[in-house]
Order: structure tokens, then C-alpha cells, then sequence
């Protein structure tokens, strides 16, 4: 790599942890909010619900915004905007000035997310490019590794505030470097900006997730759950027809036209809705069934971002020297046979070969996400690198909940038709569930393999 391609991956790797870690610093601060504020739990999950819907349903909005004035600016103005958040959030007097200032923090979090995979592949051609989005996804892994880490030992210490003042702190820093090695102007392009697609989206999607969220607890026929569903119909079929009709629209449509694109998105889809609920079920299994100790499920839960993290380079690597897409159907086999054993784990599984299986999961994520990014990105010219980078993140993030909410939603299923105890229940819905997607990943890895050599 030249030094100045060095800088930017460094400074956007940087961030991008910056970023990444806090939303994990700040989940583990929820229970000591709720308590300070007397705020109700279903007020409180908003918090963390905040920033996967403003990421799922902006990101669009702000990658095309890239595209037109700077990535790069956008980029800096976003992550300014986290940073003061969470230095207003740290003093907040009430809840819902917290939720206000949390507010501006997703709203920061939507602006660079996008971003960051457009501006390295933009700086890096593609004898490069491989290995740089595989730091960019180490430096992802990295920050969900440490987030809760760091954000209870800061939490035991000095409590949440201090969770809040320790990311301000961290993300002054990280945008002084920022702005002293993202400078200069940027080539700005002239076009109209589909404002009326923001509109349709910011409906559409958020309803949609909010329905998914609620509907295991308040039954899909309830009225509520049928509003959110209908205005999630109403927004997002309002998009769809919008991008199809725009001159400039948020999402090209017309790119899906290209096999290999469709091929990255759907694998992304369709692997992230199998292996994603790992991250949520795995620690309440190893808590709840297997009776490890907090301490012991956090380590072994760690093991899964961590090889991600490791493997991630690696991945990129062989990315920029063989065809990415074999390397993906690699990452997707190693994924499909994690969540295969996942599947099979039951009341009396050792913890060491749980540790194991969250490895291979971990290691399957680490080679699978750079090579792909890479084939989706030779798919499309370089001025519109912002609008797929906001595609993949926005694809990612959204059926990574679906895939939750699936998830959970079939754990109900199995338990109405068990008689089991509590552990043994929550190990055969468990499987119950995980069998049932199973065939999504493997589905990734059809999708990928069959098709034209591209």
C-alpha cells in the first residue's frame, strides 16, 4: 500500500472502531439507566434499538449524499456528531434527554457507518482493495469484541455516565486525527437528491422493524402490530416504485440487473439472517442452559468476533490474489458448518467445544465479508461506491434483525409444543430454530457457487 492509501485505512479503521465499540459499551450500561431514570424496559431497549433502525433506514439517505458533496465529509461531520452526543447523553438530566442526545448519536452513527467501506475502496485500487476491507471488517470484529469489555470495567468503576464521557473523550481524539488526515476538497458531483424516497424509507423500514420487534410479544393479529406492518407495506412499496421512477434515485435499482451484485447481496442476506441470532441466543444459552459463570460466557461469547477479526485480513488478502468469489464460498461453507453444529448443541455440550463451534462460526464470518464486499464492489463505477456501501450496510443490518426476530418468533413455536424444563426447553427451541435456518445458509452458499465464472 503507498503511505497516503496507509493513512486513510488507518484513520477510517479507527473510526469505524470508534464507533463499533460504543454501541457495545453503551448496551451494558441499559440495566443502570433504567434504574437512575425509573424508566420502563420497553423505554429503555429504544436506546439500543435506536441506532439499527436510523442505520437500516438512512443509510441509503446518507450514502448518496456521499456520492453528491464527499464521503469524506460526511464521514467527519457524522462522527462529530456521535462525539458530542455522547458527550451531552453523559450529562443528561432525563430520560428523555438521554434518548434525545442518543438520538443524535445514531443520527452520527447513520452519517459514517455507510461511509467507510466507499471511502477505502475509493483510495484503494484493486490490487489493494481486498486487504483493506478486510482491516475495515477486522476493526468492525475488534469493536464488538471490546465494547462490552470496556464498557463494564468503565461501568463497574465510575457507572454509565462515565461510559458516555469515556466515548466523547475517545471520539474527540479520533476526530482531531480525523480531520488532520482527511483533508482537502473533495470532487463534488452535480444532482438532485430523492428526498421523496428518504421520506418513503424513513416509513417504511423503521415500521417494519418495530412490528418484527413486538409482534412475539403482543401476537401478530394485534392492532397495533397490523399498523406497523401496514405503514412498513405502505413506505417501502412507496420506495420501491420511487427508485424504479427517480432520475437520481437512493438505491439504483437498474444495478440489480447485474448477476454478480445480486449474488453478493442475496449470499449477505441470506448468511447474516442464519448466523446473526448467534449473537444473541449464544449468551443466554451458555447462561441459562450450560451454567457458565458471566465471566466464562463472555469469554467463550468473544471467541466468535475475535476470529472474525483475526481471519478478516487474511480473507482480503486472498481476495486481491485469487477470484473474491471463491474465497466467499469459502467464508460461506466455513459459516454453513458452524451453524450446523450451533444447531446440534444441547443441554449436556461441553463448553470447550462451544467455544469451538463460536470459532468456526467467527472464522466463516472473518473470510466470508471482505471477499464479498470486494466482488460487490467491482460491480459498480466508482462515483457510486457511497450508494453500495450504504446498500451492504443497510442489507446487513436489516436482516440481521429479521433474522432475530425469526429466530425468536420460532422458539415460541417450539415452546407451545414441549413439556421439558426450563434448560432443556430453551436448548430445544434453541435448535428448533437454528434447524429451521440452517437451509438459509446453506441456500448462501447455492446462490453463490451456481452462475457465470465472474
Amino acid at each position: 500500500m503507498r503511505r497516503e492509501e496507509l493513512r486513510v485505512l488507518l484513520i477510517v479503521c479507527l473510526g469505524t472502531f470508534f464507533h463499533i465499540q460504543s454501541v457495545g459499551s453503551i448496551s451494558i450500561s441499559l440495566s443502570a439507566i433504567q434504574q437512575e431514570f425509573g424508566a420502563s424496559l420497553a423505554a429503555v431497549q429504544w436506546i439500543g434499538l435506536m441506532g439499527a433502525i436510523m442505520l437500516s433506514s438512512l443509510s441509503l439517505c446518507f450514502g448518496r449524499a456521499g456520492d453528491l458533496i464527499g464521503r469524506k465529509l460526511i464521514f467527519k461531520i457524522g462522527l462529530t456528531l456521535y462525539t458530542a452526543g455522547a458527550g451531552l447523553a453523559a450529562i443528561s438530566d432525563s430520560f428523555p434527554q438521554l434518548l434525545a442526545f442518543r438520538f443524535t448519536m445514531a443520527l452520527g452513527l447513520a452519517m459514517a457507518a455507510p461511509l467507510s467501506a466507499a471511502i477505502i475502496a475509493s483510495v484503494h485500487g484493486s490490487e489493494s482493495r481486498g486487504q483493506a476491507l478486510g482491516w475495515l471488517a477486522a476493526s468492525i470484529a475488534l469493536g464488538r469484541t471490546t465494547g462490552p469489555t470496556i464498557g463494564g470495567f468503565i461501568l463497574h468503576l465510575w457507572g454509565w455516565r462515565a461510559v458516555f464521557f469515556a466515548n466523547c473523550i475517545f471520539g474527540i481524539a479520533t476526530c482531531l486525527i480525523l480531520f488532520l488526515i482527511l483533508k482537502g476538497k473533495e470532487e463534488r458531483r452535480k444532482g438532485s437528491f430523492d428526498f421523496l424516497g428518504v421520506f418513503s424509507l424513513v416509513i417504511g423500514f423503521p415500521s417494519l422493524l418495530i412490528a418484527l420487534s413486538l409482534g412475539p410479544r403482543l401476537g401478530w393479529n394485534a392492532s397495533e402490530i397490523m399498523l406497523w406492518l401496514g405503514l412498513a407495506a405502505a413506505g417501502i412499496v412507496s420506495f420501491l416504485w420511487r427508485e424504479l421512477h427517480a432520475k437520481a434515485p437512493l438505491m439504483n435499482l437498474f444495478y440489480l440487473k447485474s448477476i454478480p451484485l445480486v449474488r453478493s447481496m442475496l449470499s449477505l442476506v441470506l448468511s447474516t439472517l442464519a448466523f446473526y441470532p448467534v449473537s444473541i441466543f449464544g449468551p443466554l444459552y451458555l447462561l441459562n442452559v450450560i451454567q457458565a459463570s458471566p465471566l466464562s460466557s463472555g469469554l467463550a461469547m468473544a471467541a466468535l468476533p475475535l476470529c472474525t477479526t483475526l481471519l478478516s485480513p487474511i480473507s482480503g488478502r486472498l481476495a486481491d490474489r485469487v477470484n473474491p468469489r471463491w474465497v466467499a464460498i469459502l467464508g460461506l461453507c466455513i459459516i454453513l458448518l458452524g451453524v450446523f453444529f450451533y444447531a446440534r448443541l444441547g443441554e449436556g455440550s461441553n463448553l470447550i467445544w462451544i467455544v469451538i463451534v463460536l470459532s468456526i462460526l467467527g472464522a466463516g464470518i472473518g473470510l466470508f465479508v471482505p471477499a464479498n464486499e470486494k466482488a460487490a464492489f467491482a460491480t459498480v463505477p466508482s462515483r457510486d461506491y457511497g450508494m453500495l456501501s450504504a446498500m451492504l450496510t443497510a442489507f446487513g443490518t436489516g436482516s440481521g434483525a429479521l433474522g432475530t426476530t425469526v429466530a425468536v418468533a420460532l422458539t415460541e413455536v417450539a415452546r407451545k409444543g414441549r413439556i421439558s424444563g426450563d434448560a432443556a426447553g430453551f436448548a430445544y427451541d434453541q435448535q428448533f430454530a437454528f434447524s429451521l435456518l440452517l437451509p438459509l445458509a446453506a441456500l448462501a452458499v447455492l446462490v453463490t457457487i451456481v452462475g457465470k465464472r465472474q
